[in-house]
């Protein structure tokens, strides 16, 4: 079982409780902002921008430091400065201050999230790599479920500022289960473990040559890519859509992203009962078709329908999320090289903290222009004819799936 694996085993530990604490983290920042110090629309626009930047900027090279450096420290390096900067957000007392340690700490963890993606390549056996996958996708669903939850109760007691100390000491419970985990041996696959490592550019790249020379690696990132900067026009507006289908009743945000996150876990479950996928198309093509459904019975929803069937559209929404994450994150683990997972994780990173980034303003927009139900149905038609393409064109997309990816030229020793 994979979770008798010592080594993933804590490194899991780890993940979950730096998760948990984010969610934490988010709610403090939400209630400082919005409550605390009463910060206007265009403040609060820039908060994205403070997030997603240090990705756009740094996430290629941090990527090729993760392949180069030792993974293990710079996860425990990363989670320990993250930590003290969670610290130091706590005595801002404005918001410029606070964007200030939020970047620096975004930076951070831009170097982190590669390093744990590769470490987990070098970790977990080939025909483990779906159900580690999916674990960490559970948890990060049950973060997302019971982090704001938890997190809200306690800053509406104590404060928000209880929420950042909380995330700072879950940073420092995630240093020390990556510490107790001692000296991990990383060789690069078909390599000698000591082989000289290739100039900054060159590992540059050969990271994107290992993108856009593997049909399928190429074709899932540029279809992911497509699908998510589709979904990200209105992901950030369900508050505002629910505003205007059940005026009166706010409570249904919460209980909807609680939905999307519950029907989210489930695929993730059955998916660490198995070992293998090789229906790619099926599985990103189908989960990317169930959020466009998603979105589109939202903007079709009419308020004497009865509130249970957002419910149960967010749920099926959800089981979408679920496989787009696994089939998505299985790809990039399954397809890439040992040696060069940072690189390629980097990359994929950096254009996703774009889309994240750009996207939502696009988004806000298109409702200022057409209005919001018409927006959630037109980018839900558009999100459901993507995914249906991807399941009826997937040998066209995918082609024939590899046996496994071929070792690069030069081997890389963290």
């Amino acid at each position: 079982m994979l979770l008798k694996n010592r080594v993933f085993a804590r490194m899991f530990a780890a993940y979950g409780l730096s998760t948990l604490g984010s969610w934490f983290d988010f709610i403090a920042v939400s209630i400082l902002l919005g409550y605390v110090w009463r910060a206007d629309a265009m403040t609060i626009a820039f908060l994205p921008l403070v997030y997603f930047a240090p990705a756009i900027l740094l996430a290629q090279i941090a990527g090729i430091y993760a392949d180069r450096w030792n993974k293990l420290q710079l996860m425990i390096v990363t989670d320990v400065i993250r930590s003290v900067l969670t610290i130091l957000m706590i005595m801002a007392d404005d918001p410029v201050t606070l964007y200030a340690f939020i970047f620096l700490r975004a930076c951070a963890t831009v170097f982190h999230t590669p390093a744990h993606q590769a470490l987990t390549r070098h970790v977990v056996p080939g025909d483990q790599l779906l159900q580690a996958v999916s674990w960490n996708g559970t948890v990060f669903q049950a973060g997302k479920i019971f982090g704001p939850l938890l997190g809200g109760t306690i800053a509406s007691a104590f404060s928000p500022l209880i929420c950042l100390v909380i995330n700072a000491a879950t940073m420092l419970a995630s240093a020390a289960f990556l510490l107790s985990i001692g000296k991990i041996k990383e060789e690069a696959e078909g390599q000698p473990e000591k082989e000289t490592k290739p100039r900054f550019r060159d590992a540059w790249k050969e990271g994107w040559q290992i993108i856009l020379r593997s049909r399928i690696l190429f074709s899932s990132t540029l279809f992911s890519l497509i699908a998510l900067f589709s979904i990200q026009l209105i992901d950030a507006q369900f508050a505002t859509i629910l505003r205007e289908k059940a005026p009166g009743h706010p409570e249904l945000v919460g209980w909807v992203v609680s939905a999307i996150g519950t029907g989210a876990m489930l695929p993730m479950l059955v998916m660490t009962k198995r070992k293998e996928m090789s229906a790619y198309g099926w599985m990103l093509g189908g989960g990317i078709f169930l959020i466009g459904l998603l979105f589109s019975s939202f903007g079709l929803y009419q308020p004497q329908w009865g509130h249970y069937l957002l419910l149960v559209g967010s749920f099926i929404g959800g089981i979408g999320t679920g496989l787009t994450f696994v089939c998505s994150n299985y790809v990039r683990q399954k397809e890439t090289p040992k040696e060069a997972m940072g690189r390629v994780t980097g990359i994929i990173e950096s254009l996703s903290s774009f889309v994240f980034m750009i996207a939502p303003l696009l988004g806000g927009g298109l409702i200022t222009m057409i209005g919001v139900s018409s927006t959630f149905i037109m980018i839900g038609a558009v999100i459901t004819l993507i995914g249906f393409a991807g399941v009826t064109l997937q040998s066209f997309i995918w082609g024939r799936r590899e046996k496994n990816p071929e070792p690069m030229d030069s081997g890389v020793s963290a």
